[in-house]
Formats: C-alpha cells, sequence, structure tokens
C-alpha cells in the first residue's frame, strides 16, 4: 500500500524503488498490477441541479 501511496502522490518509480530497496521494474509491476489506491469515499456521479 505504501508504494501506490507514494506513486499516487507524484513519486517516481525510481525514488520509490530506492526507498523499498528493489528495482523500478518491480515496483511498476507492483502498481500495473494492483492499481490505484481506493478511496473509501464513493464520487458523486449526480450533477448539480441548476
Amino acid at each position: 500500500m505504501a508504494i501506490l501511496r507514494a506513486r499516487e502522490e507524484g513519486a517516481t518509480f525510481g525514488a520509490i524503488a530506492e526507498a523499498a530497496g528493489t528495482s523500478s521494474q518491480a515496483v511498476q509491476e507492483i502498481v500495473r498490477r494492483h492499481g490505484p489506491v481506493k478511496r473509501s469515499e464513493p464520487k458523486s456521479e449526480v450533477a448539480d441541479p441548476v
């Protein structure tokens, strides 16, 4: 989860890899497989009435 959060917040694959002690390719694969962090608050799809 820390890798996904760091990536979501804009950290580069290289910076995350260095901090985690792994390769940037491994970080890229983790992000690809596990995708963006899910938020507990659902987005509102209803437009505001005008």
